[in-house]
């Protein structure tokens, strides 16, 4: 299952420019991918959209409540101290395409 995370911070939390958050920020990016596997999810890889302040995750997850439980690890839930979230599966186009032909 693919769910997609999508976070966003103002631009005066941004951990670019804001050492207060940079710490737990850094320690994000170096740990989702280790602390994913622990839990059987293949962290796909995340993608920054600078100028709005956002970051996209996409993580391969045998199940919602795996996800979760991978989320409530204190280096995963630090950056949501200054950021807003939202998670939602997601298909990518080859099952898209197989839904739409059946």
């Amino acid at each position: 299952m693919l769910v997609m995370q999508v976070t966003k911070h103002s631009p005066e939390n941004c951990p670019a420019y804001n050492p207060k958050y940079r710490a737990a920020t850094v320690n994000w990016y170096e740990k989702v991918e280790p602390t994913a596997a622990k839990y059987g999810i293949k962290f796909m890889g995340s993608w920054d959209d600078h100028m709005a302040h956002k970051v996209f995750a996409l993580y391969d997850t045998p199940s919602m409540d795996i996800l979760m439980k991978f989320m409530m690890e204190p280096e995963m839930m630090a950056p949501m101290e200054f950021c807003r979230g939202r998670i939602f599966p997601v298909f990518d186009h080859k099952t898209t395409l197989a839904m739409i032909n059946k």
